[in-house]
């Protein structure tokens, strides 16, 4: 879901800042929520606030890097920390058969500055003093962009180099489309929900790097759900790592039967010796010459 979110300072003053899981369980609930009344999810009609998932799913939204691997928290520690939301007037909770439904609250020890009581704002909304602050450009940051417009001009480094600031606008447009494209198609495919993982959304990030056409990956997904479906009639596909590794496996597979092709055949003895004839460097002689 696009949009944004209001969060007051008084959260780093408040005994929640120091507990890690509540803390960004809250954060993570908060910026999933819906914004507006009547979004579907799940195949649930949700209010302003609310945001259904299951505690499994969000374990693994939840994860943690610690050393070099990465770990996801027990649903035993999301319950607990669900049930500190919840005694501080912070969420509701109703579980449902389609998953358990949070409801933000704005509790009265957080409760919005302006007097409102709403945490949520629509995408692309834009604030009067902000609408100011981007109208009213100071001559040093004007002098700052046209430095650092010069730096990347004189960068032969740099990706972008000696492309006029539109193309490279576009060429960001063109990879921001090329993952949102490859998002919804695994989505549509996966029937199942329109949130993405952290996990699954690094993965499509890594697919949309591979050089190939967004159309031709697109395929190439509708490809393998087809053949998983047809090995397993009862199975889903629910992440977009299963679908990486597959994409891994049928490029290294077609790179392999390039490098066979070219390869040149081992020529048999006598069509050697038929060659160098043709080809006059080897000449036969008649008996008794």
């Amino acid at each position: 879901m696009s949009g944004w979110v209001k969060l007051t300072k008084q959260f780093t003053n408040d005994e929640l800042w120091f507990n890690v899981t509540a803390f960004r369980l809250y954060a993570w609930i908060l910026l999933k929520s819906s914004y507006a009344d009547g979004i579907v999810l799940n195949g649930m009609r949700l209010k302003k606030g609310q945001y259904i998932r299951a505690y499994s799913q969000l374990s693994e939204d939840l994860m943690y890097i610690e050393g070099r691997s990465k770990k996801a928290l027990a649903k035993s520690t999301i319950k607990r920390a669900v049930d500190k939301l919840v005694q501080k007037g912070m969420l509701m909770v109703e579980e449902t058969p389609l998953g358990t439904l949070f409801t933000v609250v704005n509790s009265e020890d957080f409760r919005c500055m302006d007097g409102t009581d709403d945490f949520f704002c629509p995408p692309f909304r834009e604030t009067e003093v902000e609408q100011s602050q981007n109208d009213n450009k100071t001559e040093l940051e004007q002098n700052n962009r046209n430095q650092e417009r010069k730096n990347v001009k004189d960068n032969d480094d740099h990706p972008h180099f000696n492309l006029p600031s539109q193309e490279v606008k576009e060429a960001d447009m063109t990879k921001k489309n090329r993952i949102e494209r490859i998002s919804n198609k695994f989505i549509a495919l996966r029937n199942q929900g329109v949130f993405l993982s952290p996990k699954d959304e690094l993965a499509i990030e890594r697919i949309s790097r591979l050089s190939m056409k967004t159309d031709q990956l697109e395929a190439l997904f509708v490809e393998i759900f087809d053949e998983y479906q047809l090995k397993n009639p009862n199975g889903k596909i629910s992440s977009v790592s299963y679908c990486e590794k597959v994409i891994g496996t049928k490029l290294e597979t077609e790179k392999s039967a390039k490098l066979l092709q070219k390869k040149p055949k081992k020529e048999a003895m006598a069509d050697r010796i038929k060659r160098l004839i043709q080809e006059g460097k080897i000449s036969l002689q008649e008996d008794g010459q």
